[in-house]
């Protein structure tokens, strides 16, 4: 009775010394801070430039006007449908991103369900009367 309880106290003792503290399925947290900071940060070079092209375009009339000039202000260049045309870019670039990942993602989920039928599963692909490709399990 006394070496059980002498082997049990040490299986314990040992058992409590090398086991891991935290469990080894857990995951980190992700630091998504950096992404934070990069989109604050490029969200003032976006207003930093388009203060100083106001400013310049500003500057500019005003030293037209100094000179004599008493003209309607210059166009800028934006309008409306400079603008409209801008996002219309901006959404088609938006939607061919969105469009190229669902095809990737597709490609992956084929391949790793073909691997999966194939690989563990031991079946092999046929096309059925309607021209679907399909697996044959034995």
């Amino acid at each position: 009775m006394k070496r059980f309880l002498l082997t049990l106290t040490a299986a314990l003792g040992l058992t409590a010394i090398l086991a891991p503290g935290t469990a080894s399925a857990q995951t980190l947290n992700m630091d998504m801070s950096w992404g934070i900071r990069n989109q604050m940060m490029y969200q003032q070079q976006g207003d930093a430039n388009a203060r100083a092209v106001a400013a310049a375009y500003y500057n500019y009339m005003l030293r037209l006007r100094r000179m004599g000039y008493t003209g309607p202000s210059l166009p800028t260049g934006v309008t409306t449908q400079s603008l409209q045309a801008a996002n219309q870019r901006l959404q088609q670039a938006y939607d061919a991103y969105n469009h190229s990942s669902m095809i990737n993602s597709q490609r992956t989920s084929n391949a790793v369900n073909d691997w999966t039928m194939r690989a563990i599963r031991g079946c092999y692909p046929v096309i059925d009367a309607y021209g679907h490709r399909t697996y044959v399990c034995q």
